[in-house]
């Protein structure tokens, strides 16, 4: 199932994308997630490290490089509530000093390498929402096609019905 971060904030900036997690072993199986912080290159983190769970926690460490001379890359630590996995729900992200799943102490954490250094920033507010599949409907040109199709067969059929 994929989740988009929605709200996910630190004290630099913003983190964006999506997580794709198993719902069988609740564990992260793809991702694509942007830290938005333009004074330090706005890294991108789609390596998938070390995923685990236990107590109803997921945990994984999430790394990637930048293409930005201000950044050298780095890694996402992202903790989260595994009790809605596949109901549809969203997921909490575990945040500093406040229980997540059965567990305390668990904080999800973004560190980015510059080239003033390195900085690690505690995420400070979000959730994991579940992307839901979009039901497309067709196109009113498309439907008044496919009944001017349904009708001609019709008279078709009806002409050759009268013929036998």
């Amino acid at each position: 199932m994929t989740y988009n971060l929605v709200g996910v904030t630190t004290s630099a900036g913003k983190i964006t994308g999506t997580v794709s997690i198993n719902t069988a072993t609740d564990l992260v199986t793809s991702a694509d997630i942007t830290f938005d912080d333009l004074a330090i290159g706005d890294p991108v983190f789609n390596n998938i490290g070390t995923p685990n769970t236990y107590n109803e926690l997921g945990q994984d460490y999430i790394s990637g490089v930048s293409d930005s001379p201000l950044n050298y890359g780095g890694q996402i630590a992202l903790y989260y509530d595994t009790a809605n996995i596949g109901s549809g729900g969203d997921l909490g992200i575990c945040l500093q000093s406040t229980a997540c799943g059965t567990e305390v102490d668990q904080d999800s954490y973004v560190q980015a390498y510059f080239s003033g250094g390195t900085g690690s920033f505690n995420i400070t507010g979000g959730q994991l929402v579940p992307m839901l599949a979009k039901v497309v409907a067709p196109e009113p040109s498309t439907l008044i096609l496919m009944g001017t199709g349904i009708l001609g067969l019709a008279a078709l059929m009806a002409r050759f019905s009268r013929k036998a």
